[in-house]
């Protein structure tokens, strides 16, 4: 049988909204970082996918993100919905996720969700 525990909401809250905000902030950066060492693959779009998929490993990445991402929208979609969010913040986590990444856009997602969460429970 489950046991209930005695931690403190708030706190738990604040501790794991700062490591979301963190993971955000990185997953901001990293992909940025990586993609300027060549900016000829952020010119082309054809360019840009032959190198994502340009051997086996990096086609496992890239297939392995892209059913993420999906996933991930989908999931932000109906999370938007159950927490009486706007659904015009899925246009803000599109936008993430096409244009730095799913380790911006996810993280990003989760802190924003811990913050609706947090001021339905305070209330």
């Amino acid at each position: 049988m489950l046991q209930s525990t005695n931690i403190s909401t708030k706190n738990s809250f604040n501790s794991i909204k700062t490591f979301y905000l963190l993971l955000a902030i990185a997953g901001s950066i990293t992909p940025w970082f990586w993609l300027l060492q060549d900016t000829t693959a952020l010119l082309s779009p054809a360019l840009f996918l032959q190198r994502a998929f340009e051997n086996n490993v990096a086609a496992d990445i890239t297939s392995d993100l892209l059913i993420s991402a999906i996933a991930f929208l989908g999931f932000a979609w109906v999370e938007l919905k159950r927490l009486g969010t706007s659904r015009l913040w899925a246009i803000v986590y599109i936008g993430l996720t096409l244009g730095i990444g799913l380790s911006c856009a996810l993280p990003c997602f989760l802190y924003h969700r811990e913050q609706m969460i947090e001021g339905n429970i305070l209330r």
